[in-house]
């Protein structure tokens, strides 16, 4: 197998995995609050990576930057929201609006970071718009409305939260930035879980392992196999490949949470895929020229 087919199945493979992230959350919610949940998620993510800064040898060095812990109240935000729409909708609808990220994170870099917004970038915002509303069910449901807003605003605070890094703590370790916001969060979690009286009723199950397997996923085993893909292609190709996201969690979740394949549905999937393929593709070539 030459670099790039392996590269490719790396890549391929790390987008599985990680695809399954979504349809565990969900499933610990059937054990879980949003707020048990969101808390256990930021608890392991912080262990994992703990462990990981002590085998690799790293040194964890405290910093004063108050920016790295407003991070943190974004980061919180971002993983509840998170959880609070998976409880209102389907893995599917959550995974496809959750591409809405890499628009939000455009719209914040021409706002903070005094990036221009290009002719270029409008079709693809309005295909992702356009695609959010085809993919959702607004029949006058309040918990569907509430899903979608949950979903976008999640998509939003992690967006901001990653504008904020690149702005203001460029200068401190990406390792040590993570553990800084998923050690936050867990604080915060923390005392919102106390101060709601959910502490009590967390108890050992499916929920828990569960919360404990898509840390695994996403914040382990799909990290490193995306890491490892990388050296053998390039961002580019590998960015398009993760547009697959949706597509895996629809394959995933399909048995346990069917979905009505209506033609409205798979058109709103289809402009935001597009949407999102034409995005990375234009990006590599304004940045390679």
């Amino acid at each position: 197998m030459n670099n790039s087919k392996k590269g490719y199945l790396f890549n391929i493979i790390s987008v599985a995995i990680m695809s399954l992230t979504p349809i565990l959350n969900k499933v610990s919610l059937n054990d879980l609050s949003p707020i048990q949940a969101s808390f256990l998620n930021a608890l392991f993510s912080t262990l994992i990576l703990l462990i990981t800064v002590l085998l690799a040898k790293s040194k964890i060095k405290i910093h004063h930057n108050k920016f790295i812990w407003l991070l943190g109240i974004t980061n919180t935000i971002g993983i509840l929201l998170q959880y609070i729409s998976l409880s209102l909708l389907d893995p599917v609808s959550v995974g496809l609006l959750g591409r809405f990220y890499i628009i939000f994170a455009l719209l914040l870099s021409v706002l903070f970071l005094n990036e221009t917004l290009s002719k270029h970038d409008a079709l693809p915002i309005a295909f992702a718009i356009i695609g959010s509303f085809l993919i959702t069910h607004f029949s006058g449901d309040f918990n569907s409305i509430l899903g979608v807003i949950a979903a976008l605003s999640y998509t939003f605070f992690f967006a901001l939260t990653n504008m904020l890094a690149k702005k203001t703590v460029k200068d401190i370790d990406s390792k040590t930035i993570l553990l800084y916001n998923q050690a936050t969060s867990t604080l915060l979690l923390g005392i919102i879980l106390i101060v709601t009286n959910h502490l009590h009723t967390i108890h050992i199950g499916i929920g828990l392992f569960s919360i404990l397997l898509s840390a695994l996923c996403s914040g382990v085993i799909g990290l490193l196999l995306f890491y490892e893909g990388l050296k053998y292609i390039s961002f580019r190709e590998a960015n398009i490949i993760r547009t697959l996201n949706p597509i895996f969690v629809f394959i995933f979740s399909f048995p346990f949470f069917p979905l009505p394949l209506t033609p409205k549905f798979i058109t709103g999937a289809i402009l935001i895929i597009i949407s999102i393929v034409y995005m990375n593709l234009y990006k590599d070539k304004k940045t390679s020229s």
